[in-house]
């Protein structure tokens, strides 16, 4: 009896030992699946990004090539996206988005967008667009520095004298300092909507073709010196991580009315 009992408890756990390994081989050739899958979508999203965009788009910046560039390197256009919707499924929906329907009001890089214009709405279809912004989210394109457009010129007056801006940006500029300046933010989204407009105010002003030469430089340079920041407040994850760059935009904006006034 006892031997009995003894085979048939060996030949349970016989089973279920060959039951546990079944599952951890089907557990193991679900995983893989699901990143050979994910493997592929990358491969797929990367075909159709060379397809559709690398005609425009560089990769990085070309010195060599810059009469080439019809529209900002890749790169930088990941930055950018990134810097302001750090979540993936934020970050397709706005490339998606801007693909479809390019608009002034949706513009993340003005500087770009006075160099090269706005570029035409791409008919790629949904699906496409989705697996291209899916691949430029988890690329690696290398570490080509900071977004910040550095450069030997300082911010100086036009021969003494402040640089002329419609009546209308200056009080835009003058309420984002004021909302940052006099507001309790109590929650993360209340950073995240100051730094939002703090950046249109700063892109009403890049985009104002009214604005040229050394006006034109001037500001660009103010709000390059910026950028990062700027971008940091609108995606900020905590409160502690918003009040500090609450108060690196506060400062670098409370010198704007150094350089810059209001027309008679």
């Amino acid at each position: 009896m006892k031997n009995l009992l003894l085979i048939v408890g060996l030949s349970v756990l016989i089973i279920s030992c060959r039951e546990d390994n079944q599952n951890d081989k089907i557990s193991i050739s679900k995983n893989t699946q699901n990143e050979m899958a994910k493997i592929g979508q990358q491969q797929e999203g990367k075909k159709l990004f060379k397809q559709y965009c690398m005609a425009c788009h560089f990769i990085k910046p070309d010195p060599s090539k810059r009469d080439q560039m019809t529209a900002p390197p890749i790169i930088r256009v990941v930055q950018h996206y990134k810097g302001t919707y750090s979540d993936k499924n934020d970050f397709v929906k706005a490339v998606v988005n801007w693909v479809n329907q390019p608009n002034q009001d949706a513009v993340l890089m003005p500087g770009a967008a006075r160099k090269f214009g706005l570029m035409p709405p791409m008919p790629i279809g949904q699906e496409k667009l989705k697996k291209i912004a899916d691949y430029l989210y988890n690329a690696d394109f290398g570490n080509f520095g900071k977004m910040k457009h550095k450069s030997k010129r300082e911010l100086q007056l036009n021969k003494g004298k402040k640089y002329l801006l419609d009546k209308s940006d200056i009080e835009q500029i003058h309420q984002v300092v004021s909302l940052l300046r006099n507001t309790d933010m109590q929650t993360v989204s209340d950073y995240k909507q100051a730094g939002k407009k703090v950046f249109v105010g700063a892109r009403n002003i890049l985009l104002n073709k009214k604005y040229e030469g050394k006006t034109l430089k001037q500001v660009q340079l103010f709000f390059h010196n910026i950028e990062d920041d700027i971008h940091h407040l609108m995606s900020v994850k905590n409160k502690t991580e918003g009040e500090k760059y609450r108060k690196i935009v506060l400062n670098k904006m409370l010198k704007f009315d150094r350089f810059f006034s209001s027309e008679k």
